[in-house]
């Protein structure tokens, strides 16, 4: 054999693997998964919306807990039983403290209540923007000014309410006694409660409500898996902050309450990524950036597209290979 007719250079492992993967589903949407989550930023989201969930659990608790005492005040046993269900045993002698000074009536509680709900929105204004984000929804066709608001509250609202309910299904299974069935019935109540408050905010924080098919899958993903991981929290949790103690001291309660909120954030994250690359087929994604898919053509232009600020405004995205 001459030199002329050299056998060609075996192909990378990169390339054999990315040959494959672009074959076989199983391996290209996970990578189409990942690669959106990259591209979006979905790690700074997941952050920000931690952030923000860990200011505003505190104020949505103490909403929560108000609304149900004021909801149940003729029966102290069941207002109890379901307090004590819904907050976490470390919080509820916090937030019994902070219901009590509360202001009564009049303009003060006014002010209260305002200062209260300016805080508990946080979290949901996180999530506006970060679904918005994934979802690749132009600048001008954001929900704007009071509609925007109107809707924040009205997924907050939700909120607490599946909150309540969770709360409120578990005392009333709790009466049932234990067992297998108790346990099942309560975890798929918490998913059905979860799949709708997913589902509501996929309605209210888009500026076009999806059809059930086009979410389903982010909604069930989402409360399954938050489902299963509030099971092992009541766990993981204590054993991680005595296992953190000797480390952060005092903050270890801290630490792992971040780390609880940092989990589920994450998983809500994922499973709007997941959701939006099975809606728009955006797999298989390139491993090589000088060999782009369609997949990569169309996730690319979302980005791009995504800037448009004014309605006379159209930005597209061009990949001249």
């Amino acid at each position: 054999m001459t030199v002329n007719e050299a056998a060609p250079p075996a192909p990378s492992f990169k390339a054999r693997f990315d040959a494959l993967q672009r074959k076989h589903p199983v391996l290209g949407f996970p990578w189409a998964v990942q690669r959106k989550y990259s591209e979006d930023a979905g790690g700074r989201h997941a952050a920000l919306m931690t952030y923000y969930g860990f200011l505003s659990l505190f104020p949505i608790l103490l909403l929560i807990v108000a609304i149900v005492s004021r909801v149940l005040a003729g029966n102290d046993q069941l207002r109890q039983e379901v307090i004590t269900a819904i907050v976490p045993d470390q919080a509820q002698a916090t937030v019994d403290a902070a219901l009590q000074s509360m202001p009564s009536s009049g303009l003060p509680l006014l002010l209260g209540v305002l200062g209260v709900l300016g805080s508990a929105i946080g979290i949901i204004t996180s999530a506006f923007n970060t679904l918005n984000h994934v979802a690749a929804v132009p600048h001008r066709r954001l929900i704007k000014g009071v509609r925007r608001y109107l809707r924040i509250f009205a997924l907050l609202a939700v909120l607490m309410v599946a909150a309540a309910a969770i709360g409120g299904l578990s005392v009333f299974l709790g009466t049932r006694g234990p067992g297998t069935l108790t346990t099942i019935a309560n975890a798929v109540a918490v998913v059905g409660m979860l799949f709708l408050v997913i589902w509501s905010a996929s309605a209210l924080l888009l500026p076009r409500a999806p059809r059930l098919h086009e979410v389903w899958l982010m909604a069930l993903l989402g409360a399954v898996m938050i489902t299963a991981f509030l099971a092992f929290a009541a766990i993981l949790i204590p054993r991680f902050v005595e296992k953190s103690g000797a480390v952060y001291g005092a903050f270890a309660t801290i630490v792992g309450l971040l780390a609880f909120i940092a989990i589920i954030c994450r998983v809500l994250v994922y499973t709007a990524e997941i959701t939006v690359v099975q809606a728009w087929h955006l797999w298989p994604r390139s491993l090589d950036k000088d060999d782009p898919t369609e997949a990569d053509r169309i996730a690319l232009g979302l980005l791009a597209r995504e800037q448009e600020r004014i309605d006379s405004q159209r930005v597209t995205s061009t990949i001249t290979q």
